[in-house]
């Protein structure tokens, strides 16, 4: 049997089983050893993706194929994504398959897009609640972008933080930034919700100690000028060299203060990471999550600027979609297969 979970039932579980404990506890520990284990011996646990476009000539679709062999979790992703997809409100389509580790039978197969938003800011809180512990008084977060993305890094900040009660939306476009507040206001707790424009941000000095990159901009939307001290700021939304979200010249801060900036993988940070590749940051300049032990952390915790870069990798999907697919709760639909 091959258990289906629809987008539907993916959200439906996190809904159900998401807590401050659950994450703490559960979910956040789960991907942080994944990320360690992929992080003794990575190229034989994410073998190269296949990127290929379409071979049909009414399709202008790229497919990608990423898989991941883990000791403890084995699957792979795919997404196929293009110009005709987008015209069509469609974005990037997704799935992701788990095998059974042992014998590579199929387990499960996962709707791919709340499950990839969701894994993606539950890696940006590995960092966050290391360097900035649930327990200290974070009383306001400031997001840029409003797609899936934005709105995960959201949910998980107000349940992890209890101490928040400002929450700042920032977007090229504030009727989206306001559709995005409309939407998550009856989900999450009561807080102050303020949206503006990206210039609006740039003419802003911030209050904000947790900062959340969420949009695929060519040009810096966080900028120096606005940042408040101390600031912890973890970007997702650039994923190629010419791609940026933060003003350069903060990385060039960090890095010349020797703090390491935090990432999920060095390799293809420093290929894809337009903020690192800009600011010619080395490997020396980075650590990775899975080495985020005691002694860096305490590092960390006394630098006013702490900086973040995750790009994404196959095993925080499989990872993720394991976990659930383990506790799905008679989730989903069961096939014959």
């Amino acid at each position: 049997m091959v258990l289906i979970l629809s987008d539907n039932d993916v959200a439906a579980y996190l809904d159900r089983h998401l807590t401050q404990q659950s994450l703490l506890d559960q979910f956040i520990p789960h991907l942080h050893h994944s990320l360690q284990v992929y992080g003794a011996n990575p190229d034989a646990i994410v073998p190269p993706r296949t990127v290929q476009e379409s071979n049909n000539p009414e399709s202008d679709t790229t497919h990608l194929y990423m898989p991941c062999i883990s000791p403890d979790e084995v699957g792979i992703k795919i997404i196929s994504g293009g110009p005709g997809n987008n015209q069509k409100g469609l974005g990037f389509a997704g799935c992701v398959l788990v095998l059974d580790e042992i014998t590579g039978e199929a387990r499960a197969l996962l709707n791919g897009a709340t499950l990839t938003a969701f894994r993606t800011a539950l890696a940006s809180m590995i960092g966050a609640t290391k360097v900035v512990p649930t327990t200290e008084n974070v009383t306001e977060i400031a997001v840029f972008g409003v797609g899936r993305q934005a709105e995960w890094h959201i949910k998980l900040a107000l349940l992890l933080y209890p101490s928040i009660t400002t929450v700042r939306v920032f977007n090229r476009s504030q009727a989206n930034a306001d559709k995005l507040v409309a939407s998550l206001t009856p989900q999450v707790r009561s807080v102050k919700w303020t949206t503006g424009t990206f210039a609006d941000a740039k003419a802003t000095k911030l209050s904000a100690r947790l900062v959340f990159g969420c949009c695929p901009s060519t040009e810096p939307v966080i900028v120096a000028s606005a940042l408040p001290l101390p600031v912890f700021i973890s970007l997702i939304g650039s994923y190629k060299p010419h791609m940026i979200e933060l003003d350069v010249s903060v990385v060039h801060q960090v890095k010349n203060a020797k703090v390491p900036i935090i990432v999920d993988s060095k390799d293809h940070c420093l290929h894809e990471a337009g903020e690192l590749i800009q600011g010619d940051v080395t490997s020396d300049d980075l650590v990775e999550l899975a080495q985020l032990d005691d002694t860096v952390v305490a590092k960390l915790r006394q630098q006013p600027v702490v900086v973040q870069k995750l790009v994404g990798l196959a095993i925080m999907d499989v990872s993720v979609a394991k976990l659930i697919v383990d506790h799905s709760d008679g989730a989903g639909a069961q096939v014959d297969f």
